[in-house]
């Protein structure tokens, strides 16, 4: 009786202080509180910002004992774009960047998961980060992201995109020369095609204009 009192007591006392990267995860969630934080024009986020820095600091001492949890680092990602802090975005984004680069035969996913294609993976998360920023008009933000998205995938659509984006909101023309190399990198990305045409629009270049609104219409509408 002792020994199977004794064997209940250790599953329990396991279960309850298990050290997994599950658990800390699961801390760190549990203290995100809720809230409406609103500026003069947007709502930034819905979370305190004490509770999301709480979170921040229990995801890092998970990291220090799961460094090849990749959706951990990706969580601080996430983190930090609700505190608008994109400085450590782009921190975190090269430690990623690194350890896929290095050790992806050490990194996973949750539930074990490998990694098979790093740079599709790198580019879903830059997109989502970036977008983020572009939403609620953090244009420095977007920026500092998009940039570093291309320094890392310089032939991927969506880093070619952000860099057209960029340009085309310094209302510079060198976001062209980004859209034109996306188009022939992914001639049938509609999103490339009607930035193409939007820019032209905008140049009032109506040959051009003319010309992609058309390749718009043959191989987008019907999508």
């Amino acid at each position: 009786m002792k020994k199977i009192l004794f064997t209940i007591l250790a599953v329990y006392f396991a279960q309850t202080f298990a050290d997994t990267p599950e658990e800390w995860i699961t801390r760190a969630n549990s203290v995100i509180k809720k809230e409406i934080r609103a500026s003069s024009n947007t709502i930034r986020s819905a979370y305190s910002l004490g509770s999301l820095q709480e979170a921040s600091a229990i995801l890092d001492s998970a990291l220090e004992r799961f460094p090849y949890r990749i959706d951990i680092w990706l969580g601080q990602v996430q983190l930090n774009g609700e505190m608008e802090n994109c400085k450590e975005q782009v921190k975190y984004f090269e430690k990623i960047h690194d350890l896929l680069k290095t050790k992806k035969d050490k990194c996973e996913l949750a539930g074990g998961r490998k990694i098979d294609n790093a740079d599709k993976l790198l580019e879903g998360e830059f997109t989502i980060a970036a977008r983020k920023h572009f939403e609620v008009e953090n244009d420095p933000c977007y920026e500092m992201l998009a940039r570093q998205m291309f320094k890392f995938l310089p032939n991927s659509v969506e880093s070619l995109n952000a860099m057209s984006v960029v340009h085309m909101l310094q209302k510079s023309d060198s976001a062209i020369v980004y859209l034109e190399r996306a188009h022939k990198l992914y001639p049938s990305d509609c999103i490339v095609i009607h930035n193409i045409v939007e820019f032209y629009k905008r140049k009032g270049n109506k040959k051009k204009h003319e010309e992609y609104t058309m390749k718009e219409a043959l191989m987008c509408k019907q999508k």
